[in-house]
């Protein structure tokens, strides 16, 4: 059996540790107990109970636990425990005693009025011997079991009054005693210590959900992955973690309100307001009834901020007025930061793409310049010379229609080139990645190959060729950019019945104990595509290297 010494020294030190008011409780009970002289075999059970009331830290089980350990040691049939809500009454009713049967026979649960009632405002040790003789009493709801005699003690934490502690009809005896007043002092004070441990518990696990939602929802901006996945993703976590009935994130830097993330299917963001740039909870009074969705009547605003001030906000919407703990705020808070940012990191991606595509047309209104107005002026000064050699007139048109051709694919290319880069936020297509591969290759040569693409290049051409069409390319130029010793190199890529990628050069030709590495790779991609891979090469002559696989069925 458990010594009362150390039955009073632990529960004194667990409440002078709690609170003041706690531990002159608790000592004033106990000295209470010791001049009575109590049975030793009563303070073992007593200190049994507030060890198993110390046990768990889930509030949920916690308060359970305390209604049957309660009703064991005090020998009640009923016990309940109620917590009390943010405007007086109770929130939250948990009991024990009463059979499943008889709970569905009767009506809703206390609310706090009567007795009950009576614990919330004066908030000390309440001890009954006739329940319905008290002027308090308004008597019990339908079907509801009798219950006569009454224990009553108030549970604080940390200085206010988490809720009371209710026991009714003494099963031995004719009520409750003296002694089961201090007796329900030194456990309600030990309850209040347990509660406040699993609440202290319960903030750390929320304080660790919002961390964990920040540091993955985060991450994902720089990783690559798309604001609108990433704000819905966050809208998602918040509303599962609050218990929301949407979460909105919204912006008004650019005038008229942006939804960029949101949970269910989008609404229209005009009715959606708040207040300025502080956290804020409010009743929505049906202003913006479409947008206030399911049983939603309460909204709550957290503001996103950037220089110079208020740019949006995370509102969320709940079918009741939600308590909101100083780490809910503090998650929330984090949370709108990290909208803020992403949102930030993805205009500022814009503007890096927007200015991507600014250099690129420059690259390619310098092309234009450098190579097909250059050409034109070229094919005006040769027909002008017509004139003065009327015997070349044929042989220089067929040159002039030759050079024209030329330009028009040219021309054609620069098209195509500004048409991908105006599609930059979009799928990148082939000939953009061909565009890309050459223009890489020749950054830090002294030509640059001219490119050409002839029939639906895009569209027929299958995704799982684009590999091997890059290999291509990388090997075909590759040489000729080093080794073939030319002033013009042509790229040529064709798609009609075959796809063919045609590289050639005006060099110097392949020597013939060249090893041919390289090419034979080519070889073995086109083998594998069912296709062919030639090399025409002569010395002083040029090469031209073409790759040809079948792009529909013969």
């Amino acid at each position: 059996m458990p010594d009362y010494a150390d039955l009073t020294a632990q529960l004194f030190e667990a409440g002078r540790a709690f609170d003041q008011d706690s531990s002159a409780t608790l000592r004033a009970a106990l000295d209470a107990l010791t001049a009575q002289q109590t049975d030793p075999k009563v303070l073992g059970e007593l200190l049994e109970a507030v060890l198993l009331v110390g046990q768990g830290l889930d509030l949920a089980e916690v308060l359970q636990r305390i209604t049957q350990v309660a009703a064991s040691v005090l020998d009640a049939q009923y016990c309940a425990l109620g917590v009390r809500g943010p405007e007086r009454g109770l929130q939250a009713f948990v009991y024990t005693g009463i059979a499943p049967e008889v709970r569905k026979r009767m009506g809703r649960l206390p609310r706090g009025h009567g007795v009950l009632g009576e614990l919330l405002d004066h908030p000390e040790v309440l001890r009954i011997d006739h329940l319905g003789r008290h002027p308090a009493s308004i008597g019990f709801p339908p079907n509801h079991p009798p219950m006569d005699s009454f224990l009553g003690a108030p549970i604080i934490v940390r200085g206010e009054l988490f809720g009371s502690i209710y026991l009714t009809e003494k099963l031995t005896g004719a009520g409750f005693t003296e002694q089961d007043e201090h007796i329900v002092s030194v456990l309600a004070v030990a309850v209040g210590i347990a509660v406040d441990n699993a609440r202290l518990y319960e903030r750390q696990l929320t304080r660790r959900r919002w961390m964990e939602i920040l540091a993955h929802r985060g991450s994902e901006p720089m990783a690559g992955i798309a604001l609108t996945d990433t704000l819905n993703g966050l809208c998602a976590d918040v509303a599962a973690l609050t218990g929301a009935v949407d979460v909105f994130i919204v912006t008004s830097d650019t005038g008229a309100l942006q939804l960029h993330g949101h949970t269910g299917a989008p609404v229209d963001p005009a009715g959606i307001t708040w207040p300025g740039l502080a956290f804020s909870v409010s009743e929505a009074d049906g202003d913006g009834a479409d947008w206030m969705r399911g049983r939603a009547r309460w909204k709550t605003a957290q503001p996103m901020q950037r220089a110079p001030g208020d740019f949006g906000a995370i509102v969320l919407t709940h079918a009741n007025r939600p308590a909101w703990e100083p780490e809910e705020v503090a998650g929330l808070t984090g949370v709108a930061r990290v909208a803020a940012l992403a949102v930030a990191y993805a205009d500022q991606q814009q503007i890096v793409r927007d200015m991507e595509m600014l250099s690129d047309r420059h690259r390619i209104a310098r092309d234009l310049h450098d190579h097909v107005i250059q050409r034109l002026f070229a094919i005006g000064m040769s027909l002008q010379t017509m004139q003065a050699a009327p015997e070349q007139v044929e042989s220089r048109l067929t040159q002039v229609i030759d050079d024209l051709d030329t330009t028009i694919g040219q021309i054609r290319t620069s098209i195509f080139d500004l048409q991908s880069a105006h599609r930059s936020g979009s799928e990148i297509t082939l000939r953009r990645k061909v565009l890309d591969v050459v223009a890489e290759l020749a950054r830090h040569a002294p030509i640059v190959p001219s490119v050409a693409f002839v029939g639906p290049v895009d569209t027929l051409v299958p995704d799982i060729l684009a590999p091997h069409i890059e290999a291509v390319l990388r090997e075909g130029l590759s040489n000729a950019l080093r080794h073939s010793g030319g002033d013009r190199i042509a790229v040529r890529i064709v798609a009609d019945d075959v796809l063919t990628v045609e590289i050639s050069d005006n060099g110097t030709g392949i020597p013939t104990d060249a090893a041919y590495r390289g090419l034979d790779n080519l070889t073995r991609r086109a083998d594998e595509c069912d296709g062919n891979f030639t090399v025409e090469s002569r010395p002083g002559g040029g090469t031209t290297l073409i790759w040809e696989v079948p792009l529909r069925p013969a």
